[in-house]
């Protein structure tokens, strides 16, 4: 935590070294735990559906876009109900309804998070997560009883909407009940659990595929199972948050203090008297204080103060005040770029259409379903690990550039060689294995970099008036870029080919450059980011008086001078 929570730029917050990584996270276990079994049932519940990140398209069934040449109805192994209009790809009305059923779900996501930063704000950080959860719920159970394509449609944007609510929900509730020291190991949980579900899902996936056997005669429970098990770790996350604390932080801007401080002292394990749940609570206390009361300043008189006039004034201002200073406009550009980066680095490009490499070296589909997403899924948990234990000590900047310039690297690569011998990849089975290896190194990049940290980053730079939707905001970049990135890549695929890859290694080395002007925030507590942010708005002598006050009145200028004695 910083010294003090004071607002002036004569005293800018200095970055602090965690501890031993293994030692800080064990410490924080609890905080870890909840986090870790959190995302973990978010992400599983998603997962065994859609696929494993925002840009992943979410497929009907996680093979199913890792079969270029099988994507009309059949993931390889599986043949789903011939009277599907989408699995009639011999017509052009097929293979429009069938990009519809891609579409749908990044339609229902990008809704999702814009109205998550109304709901967490309204109803509590854990409550946003349960109503999250009753959506995806509700478009598993369409979809997994479905008995034509409107219930698949419908379901599908519902689960939609239930992902990119959750998607926003749980990395806003991660970040605002970490201790600063490991709040980036903590966010990062979500790509380690997101790698983890894929996993999972893949072999569940690879497992139920064969029942009633892969040809004709395959049952129904091949593909109805998957999409049923999704509703297990829904459930249970969705009755499971309950049981957790609430945000400290969002409890203090409800006003109820004595909530937050034994929201605290359950998050930490310390008693309410201990150093740091005191110095921290009297931080987020002074922080709230601060910002309420330029809020109060900042109201017309002659406005409304009760009713839904009233409501909709105060969402309109906290909307409008996203946009009101220069620090908080260069926090909207910061975090909706670098969702846009972590999309344009060709992650569809080259995860879910790598596998005609495989198939070009005369690899059978299971054998290119196991290498594609069975290696890559393992390759890309492991990888994840890492950035989990350091990216505290690291830091965010070093850790997106060098990500960056190392995906940039690898699609330079990939585009040499499938230049070269993308059409005769059999004849070459080398250069296919050097390609492929490269393939592998990208998903290391990716998963130690753009994959965690630009969710961890944009949670952690708004206020906490604003926070629910700045996240909501930036989040929803991520997207509405993964829908237009996903409907891009099969054109350009086929029309640029090898040049897709130098396309999206342009795209990587200017995020790479990008991320050199960006503020680092590790070190950093959540009250301390407008001086991370160059934030010299508070600075006039009228407001160091506010803040001063403040503390006073908060008795925190008392803490430490008893605790100077």
């Amino acid at each position: 935590m910083s010294k003090t929570p004071s607002h002036s730029s004569d005293e800018t917050p200095v970055r602090k070294q965690p501890p031993n990584p293994v030692r800080a996270l064990w410490e924080e276990r609890r905080v870890v735990g909840l986090a870790l079994c959190k995302v973990f049932l978010n992400r599983n519940g998603a997962i065994m559906l859609n696929g494993a990140r925002p840009c992943s398209l979410y497929p009907w069934r996680l093979s199913l876009w890792l079969q270029p040449r099988n994507l009309w109805g059949h993931s390889g192994d599986v043949e789903f109900p011939k009277d599907l209009p989408f699995n009639q790809h011999d017509n052009d009305e097929g293979i429009g309804q069938f990009g519809f059923f891609r579409k749908i779900l990044n339609l229902g996501a990008w809704l999702g998070t814009m109205q998550n930063g109304w709901a967490s704000e309204k109803f509590g950080r854990r409550r946003s997560i349960t109503f999250a959860c009753l959506f995806l719920a509700l478009g598993t159970a369409l979809q997994t009883g479905a008995r034509n394509a409107a219930f698949l449609f419908v379901g599908r944007f519902f689960t939609g909407f239930g992902v990119g609510a959750l998607s926003v929900g749980t990395s806003l509730y991660n970040t605002e009940i970490s201790p600063s020291p490991i709040r980036g190991s903590v966010g990062s949980l979500f790509q380690l659990s997101t790698e983890l579900g894929t996993l999972v899902a893949f072999w569940i996936d690879f497992g139920t595929n064969y029942i009633g056997g892969t040809g004709e005669g395959q049952s129904e429970a091949a593909w109805r199972i998957p999409l049923a098990l999704q509703l297990v770790p829904g459930v249970l996350l969705a009755i499971g948050i309950l049981f957790a604390p609430e945000s400290p932080r969002w409890l203090v801007s409800m006003s109820r203090n004595d909530e937050a401080l034994a929201a605290l002292v359950s998050l930490r394990g310390r008693p309410a008297e201990s150093d740091e749940v005191q110095m921290e609570y009297l931080e987020i206390l002074g922080q709230h204080k601060f910002e309420s009361e330029l809020v109060e300043l900042e109201k017309d008189p002659q406005a409304a103060t009760t009713g839904w006039r009233a409501s909709l004034s105060t969402a309109w201002k906290q909307w409008s005040y996203l946009f009101q200073t220069p620090a908080n406009r260069k926090r909207i550009l910061v975090g909706v770029l670098l969702m846009f980066f972590q999309q344009w680095n060709g992650i569809n490009a080259v995860l879910f259409y790598a596998p005609t490499i495989f198939q070009g070296l005369g690899l059978s589909g299971t054998t290119v379903s196991l290498l594609a997403t069975g290696v890559v899924g393992i390759v890309m948990l492991i990888a994840t690990v890492p950035t989990v234990l350091y990216l505290d000590r690291v830091g965010r900047k070093p850790t997106l550039i060098i990500g960056a310039l190392a995906m940039g690297v690898c699609h330079a690569i990939i585009a040499g060689l499938s230049g070269r011998y993308q059409d005769s990849w059999l004849t070459h089975k080398a250069a296919g294995w050097v390609a492929c290896v490269f393939v592998w190194i990208y998903s290391v990049a990716f998963a130690m970099s753009f994959g965690p940290v630009s969710w961890v980053f944009c949670a952690e730079i708004f206020p906490l008036r604003s926070r629910s939707k700045g996240l909501s905001l930036t989040a929803s970049s991520s997207w509405a870029n993964s829908f237009v990135v996903g409907m891009a890549t099969p054109t350009m695929l086929a029309n640029l080919r090898f040049g897709t890859y130098i396309f999206f290694a342009g795209w990587c080395f200017i995020g790479a450059a990008f991320c050199c002007f960006i503020p680092e925030t590790a070190g950093h507590s959540l009250e301390d980011m407008d001086a991370a942010f160059g934030d010299t708005g508070k600075d006039s002598e009228e407001d160091k008086e506010r803040m001063a006050r403040i503390n006073a009145e908060i008795g925190y200028d008392r803490y430490l001078s008893q605790k100077a004695q």
